[in-house]
């Protein structure tokens, strides 16, 4: 099921999914001559050829593909048959073997699809050559826990991660600027992430079904945040919105938030605009609209503070009426009183700021209290 709803992500939400062709592909050629150069990889060559103009491969006896030369990999495209999904890349009758990837220094470029359905694949190096990614380059990567992202990487192509469901750790270089559509869409193992200052936008699905992200901090650079950004993370409870953005699509934090709490912290002093758009249902059916935020039976579930000289602003605005009665006001520091554990009565929903509920009040702390944000002075 998880694999169905990967592809009509992609089909759906995805214009240029397919790419018209590749730049070319390259014969497979096998060999039992055990490999010479300085590269740490060693074994013996049971295939290699050209993926690149300039750039070559060589996959090993023990399933260590090494890439390298000079300039960008090419572009692959990917099949599909009622058997298998398989990129036309040249050691694609290894995909599912494959366990490593070096890349060496000297390549530009990691070429579209080039890895992508490599079940086996748990370690990738990539050089502070290389500053591409390509287009679904490491799609259905399901072994893959981590990745190094060199910071001269600046840009990532659509959907580069996708349903890499086992991705529990990469980082963001501060070399990019934008967060493409899909690139970490499905990554489910992805706790954490650092978006750093570089970014400006992130795109529709960038973090899509990202189910096990609690905590979202948007810096100021960002500008804007795409359909469906951070929509269905189902564990999702904090999100701080920086002061650059100004607008938010539909679906951008898409979750149903019943039953569970999620605090949403706007610090951005002008008015953000949200902006109606079309949410592909993923089973199959015509496309809805949504909200920014998700829906919620219970006005307690979903608290929203913006600063307190926009509430008024806010309040009134037609594309924010939704959420009326969600809507809070904050000083500028955020922090609505000072307490000490000891004033907190036993009904008082207690929560820390990653949205768990305690029971004690430790000090020196910011809690949320009731939906306030209030800092325990001991």
């Amino acid at each position: 099921m998880k694999k169905t709803l990967g592809i009509l992500t992609v089909l759906l939400c995805a214009t240029p999914m397919i790419y018209a062709q590749a730049d070319g592909n390259a014969a497979i050629e096998s060999s039992d001559v055990a490999m010479t150069s300085n590269s740490a990889v060693s074994g013996y060559v049971i295939a290699s050829g050209s993926c690149g103009k300039n750039v070559n491969y060589e996959l090993y006896d023990d399933y260590t593909l090494r890439i390298f030369g000079k300039g960008a990999m090419y572009n692959y495209n990917y099949i599909y048959t009622t058997k298998r999904m398989y990129s036309d890349a040249p050691w694609s009758s290894w995909d599912s073997k494959i366990k490593s990837v070096v890349i060496e220094d000297g390549v530009t470029r990691i070429g579209a699809y080039t890895f992508c359905f490599m079940e086996s694949l748990t370690e990738v190096s990539i050089p502070n050559t290389v500053t591409s990614i390509g287009h679904s380059a490491f799609w259905d990567c399901t072994a893959l826990e981590k990745i190094y992202i060199p910071n001269s990487v600046t840009s990532i192509g659509t959907y580069a991660f996708l349903q890499c469901g086992s991705l529990a750790e990469v980082n963001i270089p501060d070399s990019l600027e934008t967060i493409d559509e899909g690139v970490f869409d499905q990554c489910s193992s992805l706790a954490h992430i650092d978006i750093p200052n570089s970014v400006t936008s992130i795109g529709r699905f960038a973090f899509g079904f990202c189910s096990s992200l609690t905590e979202v901090i948007i810096p100021d650079g960002v500008t804007s945040i795409g359909e469906c950004a951070f929509s269905h993370c189902d564990n999702l409870k904090y999100v701080k919105i920086g002061k650059g953005v100004t607008v938010m699509e539909d679906g951008a934090f898409f979750n149903d938030y019943t039953n569970r709490k999620i605090e949403i912290e706007i610090a951005a002093e002008t008015h953000i605009t949200l902006l109606d758009g079309k949410v592909w249902n993923y089973d199959g059916n015509e496309p809805s609209t949504s909200e920014a935020f998700g829906f919620s039976y219970n006005p307690e579930d979903i608290t929203i503070r913006v600063p307190e000289t926009m509430l008024d602003d806010y309040r009134n605005s037609e594309d924010w009426s939704y959420y009326n009665e969600h809507l809070y006001g904050y000083s500028s520091t955020g922090i609505s009183s000072v307490c000490n554990g000891q004033s907190a009565k036993k009904a008082d929903a207690v929560y820390d700021l990653q949205g768990r509920r305690v029971t004690e009040m430790q000090p020196d702390r910011i809690y949320i209290v009731n939906g306030k944000k209030v800092y325990n002075s001991r």
